[in-house]
């Protein structure tokens, strides 16, 4: 058995397996714009994307993004009006989807906790009740007997 200080709770794995991934995202790679306009996008729907991007991980609670929005080539181009739109949902989504999936598992950590917990008063419960109420006298004399 694993130590309880040494033991990592699936809901701590959870955590850093999501922090994992944000890091990676934040990575020095391409961002999601650019592959698109390296597969054929406009320029300009491209960046579009990627300040709605950021800008919807910030609405959905990212402190680590910022709100990003190029007014002016907003109100004027279709293309950035189109990308910025199209990222600020799909990211604003991912990133509540991901939260979902974060207080799923803290919820699952917890549910599992208080059933061990359970058990093991359970265990306690049924033992106290087996034995028969022993005064000292009687349990000395059971030791003197198991030496």
């Amino acid at each position: 058995m694993i130590p309880r200080k040494q033991a990592i709770r699936p809901v701590y794995q959870l955590v850093l397996v999501a922090l994992a991934g944000m890091l990676l995202q934040t990575g020095c790679g391409p961002t999601r714009g650019q592959q698109m306009t390296q597969e054929g996008a406009s320029v300009e729907y491209g960046r579009g994307f990627d300040d709605g991007c950021s800008s919807g991980k910030k609405a959905a609670g990212d402190m680590f993004s910022q709100f990003r929005k190029n007014v002016g080539l907003y109100q004027q181009n279709a293309d950035y009006r189109l990308g910025w739109n199209d990222g600020h949902e799909e990211c604003m989504n991912e990133w509540r989807s991901m939260q979902r999936q974060q207080e799923l598992g803290i919820e699952q950590q917890r549910a599992h906790d208080e059933h061990t917990r359970l058990e093991r008063q359970e265990q306690k419960d049924m033992i106290q009740n087996a034995l028969p109420r022993l005064d000292r006298e009687q349990i000395d004399n059971l030791n003197k007997l198991g030496h």
